[in-house]
């Protein structure tokens, strides 16, 4: 019993150092002393079943991990689980979205070419709508499950990581959207360049700017979810029942304030989202490359009303 009890205080004097709560904090929260605290911290003492309950809950940790456990290795181990399956994530969606994109601008490609090929150009692009969608679900799936199994992550990237990834945020960005714009100038290069033989230029050009606006859309869309990667408190905030009771008094007031910004980023990721798939539908049934371009810019304006009208207010 003695090590079972020095096993709890330390891990609890890990778990509370971690959440950077004094022994008075936590005496307050549990509805004990600081004495009581104390005293479990130095092993000469220990809670009711109902106390370690409650730890258990504030913690979000397992009753095995608080009282047998080595708390410290097990966080090493769910920042590594958490860091694998966001990358994995992240892939996967990026894919889904590239692929989808690959197979309208093969679609595109047989459109413009002659005999039997051009009678495929409705049927090429199922295989591919059907790959996206089982990868989305499978991702989809996945990382449900993980948020289950893992819904507090301790915060473990260093300030020079983020600060790394945050000065070549804008460039990835800045990258993504030069790769799309440039698709519109490859597809002026029919009127200048010769495509190849048994497939009409125009259906060519449009297949090589297929190509380049899914490589712009893969490249931001890669930027976008390791953005999300690094931001471990928001992924916290999300699937954490307890995020709020971890926060000081100072630190809720200003969640508050914010409590608008998710719902200003999920408007927008939809505006960009259906912004797309006017784009590729009009161009597809009206031919209209040269024109629908123009949904972009309006997709952007109309993201940055969202964020004036659904952000934080000052």
């Amino acid at each position: 019993m003695e090590e079972i009890i020095m096993s709890f205080g330390e891990n609890l004097q890990y778990y509370r150092k971690r959440e950077e709560i004094t022994q008075e904090q936590l005496a307050e929260r549990m509805e004990v002393s600081r004495q009581t605290v104390s005293k479990w911290e130095a092993g000469t003492s220990y809670p009711e079943m109902e106390k370690i309950i409650l730890l258990c809950e504030l913690f979000s940790c397992s009753m095995d991990t608080l009282l047998r456990g080595d708390a410290q290795a097990e966080v090493v181990e769910d920042s590594a689980k958490y860091e694998e399956h966001m990358k994995r994530f992240g892939n996967a969606v990026t894919f889904g979205v590239g692929f989808l994109i690959v197979g309208c601008s093969f679609r595109t490609l047989l459109d413009g070419m002659n005999g039997f090929l051009r009678n495929l150009q409705d049927i090429v692009i199922f295989p591919f709508f059907i790959v996206a969608v089982l990868t989305f679900v499978v991702a989809g799936i996945r990382h449900i499950n993980f948020t289950k199994r893992h819904p507090y992550i301790q915060p473990f990237y260093t300030g020079e990581e983020i600060e790394r990834f945050d000065r070549g945020f804008p460039i990835r960005i800045a990258a993504g959207v030069g790769i799309i714009l440039i698709s519109v100038v490859v597809d002026e290069l029919q009127n200048f360049m010769p495509a190849p033989a048994g497939v009409e230029a125009s259906a060519f050009y449009r297949f090589l700017m297929l190509l380049l606006v899914s490589a712009g859309f893969m490249l931001l869309v890669h930027t976008g979810m390791e953005k999300s990667r690094y931001n471990i408190d928001e992924y916290n905030k999300e699937h954490d029942p307890l995020y709020r009771e971890r926060l000081t008094p100072e630190q809720r007031r200003i969640l508050d304030e914010e409590d608008h910004m998710p719902l200003a980023a999920k408007w927008s990721a939809c505006i960009m989202i259906v912004t797309a798939a006017v784009y590729l539908l009009w161009s597809f049934l009206q031919h209209a490359w040269q024109i629908s371009w123009v949904l972009f810019p309006v997709g952007g304006l109309l993201c940055g009303i969202a964020y004036i009208v659904l952000g934080p207010k000052k």
